[in-house]
């Protein structure tokens, strides 16, 4: 199997320990498929600055491949993270940086990508106008930014739709998998925080725990829970209450490591 992240790749600025991290929804996503024995790949734009640079040295190590990504004057994408009892808080961001004028696809791109066997697009990825081009099963990451306008012009085009729901009812969680069936995704999953996650699919709904640790950082646990429960959802060699257990038990190791997944650089 393989698996590729489209999109955002962010470099998290942490103020207090003077320590960045690479990050991003969709670049995580390839980071920890790699993590999971798969086959990865990202495609993305970087910057020109230093932060590009670290970004694309870390993901040499880690050995994701890179080589339909985009290179672009500017800043790459970061944000400004504070770490608090292990919980990291945004303060803000450059808002993708070079990012912001798209991926800028070509045809030789779209054939790349639709080689692998799963996708993952999300909302800040700059990435919905090739979501029609992309013939693979799609999980798309709505984080908790979403609207139903969103939802509307999304759902439909996506196999596996996700949300960060941390805070919501039980109630308004189960009407939100329901619009998102109505929108043509009859496919939802939902993490809660520490109130644990929730699938949705083919009418039936799955509630699952979190498990309780303290956390080093909980920098990435949503992306890890996705990737892992996703690459299960795909392949189907488990049922979804143990692919919801597996996704969990990856989650929580990604919270006992700084940043999303470690290799942090003094800046």
């Amino acid at each position: 199997m393989k698996a590729i992240g489209i999109g955002d790749n962010v470099v998290d600025m942490y103020l207090t320990e003077k320590k960045m991290y690479l990050g991003g929804n969709a670049l995580n996503f390839a980071v920890f498929a790699n993590r999971l024995g798969i086959d990865s790949a990202f495609v993305g734009v970087f910057g020109n600055d230093q932060r590009a640079s670290f970004a694309l040295d870390v993901l040499n190590q880690l050995n994701v491949d890179t080589s339909h990504s985009k290179a672009a004057p500017g800043e790459n994408g970061f944000s400004r993270v504070e770490l608090l009892n292990g919980d990291r808080r945004f303060l803000g961001s450059n808002r993708g940086g070079v990012l912001r004028d798209g991926l800028n696809l070509n045809v030789s791109d779209i054939e790349f990508i639709n080689g692998f066997d799963l996708a993952h697009f999300n909302i800040n990825g700059s990435a919905d106008e090739y979501l029609d081009l992309v013939k693979i099963p799609k999980v798309y990451d709505f984080s908790d930014l979403f609207t139903e306008e969103v939802i509307a012009q999304v759902a439909g085009k996506v196999d596996l739709a996700c949300f960060s729901c941390g805070g919501m009812s039980e109630s308004d969680v189960e009407s939100l998998c329901h619009l998102v069936e109505k929108e043509g995704c009859d496919s939802v999953l939902c993490t809660l925080g520490s109130q644990g996650s929730v699938v949705y699919s083919n009418g039936l709904f799955y509630w699952q725990d979190a498990v309780r640790v303290k956390a080093v950082d909980t920098m990435g646990a949503g992306d890890a829970f996705i990737t892992a429960f996703s690459i299960e959802w795909v392949q189907k060699t488990h049922s979804i209450e143990e692919s919801m257990i597996k996704a969990r038990d990856f989650a929580t190791e990604q919270v006992m490591t700084n940043g999303s997944f470690g290799f942090g650089r003094s800046f």
